[in-house]
Formats: structure tokens, C-alpha cells, sequence
């Protein structure tokens, strides 16, 4: 399938907006916030948008849930389960471990696994302009997560296993996405409504066995509410994007949004994040591997 400029500038376009969610989230927590109830707040926003839409669309006399077919309810809800609910909790688990900077560049290589798994789960070809791009934008990535000192001590190297575990299943989740949208008719709407159903029920799940206590309304849950309608309309371009376009390029787009992140941070009044030579280097190399990408 050829890659066509609505593609990439929808990929871009989830990226900008993944990057804008942590700038709410980092408000949120700044006003005593938790990245547990963060991350309810944020899949509870999403689910529910996606399903008003759903049948919003099913009153308009358009598709509804019930016309999804087994195979692709199945494959959107297991890029749900493992690609959001299971890749963030272990996600989040590594940063405990080892830090953020550590668990993040690793987290950050999910295009790199994107790319690989639709390669061979799916015969997507990775040419070497798309290859290039992809080391580029991970290299960049990860240039920028290490600019950030977390002040972690030792770990053992072995707790690395948690934000790689969580990077491949994020990267595994995009792969079957697009494997659901190749064997079905069902829409990015109908897809997104699935993905986050899925994983608000096991994040729920967690919540209850743990037994964490969310109760109660409080003025970080605004800025969460903030993060889960923007991280709403990424998920939704990134899922148009994958109905038309190979993982091998989509993926490696999207996951360019540390970079925005770090850009709509420096804005922040009174933020402490500055940009760096580190910065503008990791600047240099993502933009360089998106032209790539972009123009094969």
C-alpha cells in the first residue's frame, strides 16, 4: 500500500497530541495528583467519548458495535488489554525501578519493535529509507529522555525488563490494530470504543485487587480529564492513520511525541524544563529520521 501525505500527516497529528496529554498530566500531578488515578481518569474520559461517538454514529443510522465481527472484536480489545492497560502498568513499573530517564529511553524503542513485528507478522516492507528513519527517530527519542536526570540510584539491570516488556507489547498493540483493520470492515470509532473499553475493565480490575483508593473528586482530576480528551483524539488519528497506512510508517510518526512533549513543556510558565544542546540535537535527529519516513 503506498504511503500518502494524509497518512504521515495523520501520524503527525496523533503525535502532537500524545505530546500535548503529559503536559495536562504533569499539571495534574504538580497539584497532587497519582499517576494510578491519572491513568483511570484518563481510559474512563476515553471510553466514554468513543462510545457517546458510537452511538451517536448508531442513532445516525450508521454501523453500530454489534456489526464488528468476532475475529476483530477480539484482536482491538487484546490491543487494548496488552497495549494499554498491561504496556502502561509495566511502564509505570519501570520508572519505580529504575527511573524515568532509564525507563524511558527503552520504552521509546517501541518503533523500532513496531516496525520488526509488522514486518513479519504482517509482510509490510521495511525499506532502508524507512529503516534509516526509524533508528533516527529512536535514537532522538532516546537522546531526549536522558536529558532528564531522575536522581535514581543502583538497580539491578534486570528490572529493564519491565519498560522493554511494556514497549513491545505497545508496539505489538499498533500491529494488531492494523491486522484488525485488514481483516474486517470495522471503523477507527468502532476500534477505538474496543481498545478502551478493554482497557479500562482490566485497569479497573487492578485498581480493585489492589485495593487503591480513588474516591472522591479533586482539582488534579481536571487537568487528567484534560489529558484523556486529547490523548482521545490521538488514539482516534492513530487509528484512522493504521486503516490506511502500514505500521512500519505510522508508528515510527507517532512516536515522535516525546519530542512535542518536551516543546509544549518549555512553554509552561515558570516550567522548569529548558532547551539544551542535548535538545536541539534530539530535535535534529527525530526530524531527520520523520523526513525519512516521510518521503518514501
Amino acid at each position: 500500500m503506498p504511503v500518502t501525505p494524509s497518512v504521515v500527516s495523520l501520524a503527525l497529528v496523533s503525535a502532537v497530541l500524545w505530546g500535548v496529554g503529559p503536559v495536562f498530566s504533569k499539571l495534574g500531578m504538580e497539584r497532587g495528583g497519582r499517576s494510578d488515578r491519572a491513568t483511570l481518569i484518563v481510559l474512563a474520559v476515553g471510553t466514554a467519548t468513543f462510545t457517546l461517538g458510537s452511538l451517536v454514529r448508531g442513532w445516525g443510522g450508521g454501523d453500530t458495535l454489534a456489526s464488528v465481527s468476532g475475529t476483530a472484536l477480539v484482536a482491538f480489545a487484546l490491543s487494548g488489554v496488552f497495549g494499554t492497560s498491561l504496556a502502561w502498568l509495566l511502564w509505570f513499573r519501570g520508572i519505580d525501578r529504575v527511573g524515568a530517564s532509564a525507563s524511558n529511553v527503552v520504552f521509546y524503542s517501541q518503533p523500532l519493535f513496531a516496525a520488526v513485528l509488522a514486518a513479519l507478522a504482517l509482510g509490510e516492507r521495511l525499506t532502508p529509507g524507512i529503516g534509516v528513519g526509524v533508528v533516527l527517530i529512536v535514537a532522538g527519542v532516546g537522546l531526549l529522555s536522558l536529558s532528564a536526570g531522575d536522581g535514581v540510584g543502583s538497580w539491578r539491570t534486570s528490572a529493564l525488563l519491565y519498560p522493554l516488556a511494556a514497549a513491545i507489547l505497545a508496539a505489538g498493540s499498533n500491529v494488531v490494530s492494523r491486522f484488525g483493520f485488514r481483516i474486517s470492515a470495522v471503523t477507527p470509532l468502532e476500534a477505538a470504543t474496543i481498545k478502551q473499553t478493554s482497557a479500562l475493565a482490566v485497569l479497573v480490575g487492578y485498581l480493585l485487587v489492589s485495593r487503591r483508593r480513588l474516591a472522591g473528586v479533586d482539582t488534579p482530576d481536571l487537568y487528567f480529564t484534560g489529558t484523556g480528551l486529547v490523548n482521545a483524539g490521538a488514539l482516534f488519528a492513530l487509528l484512522v492513520a493504521l486503516d490506511n497506512g502500514p505500521v512500519v510508517v505510522v508508528s515510527p510518526l507517532v512516536g515522535t511525541s516525546p519530542l512535542f512533549t518536551a516543546a509544549f513543556a518549555a512553554l509552561l510558565p515558570g516550567d522548569v524544563e529548558r532547551v539544551t544542546r542535548r535538545t536541539v540535537a534530539s530535535a535534529t535527529l527525530t526530524v531527520a529520521g520523520v523526513t525519512a519516513i516521510a518521503v518514501v
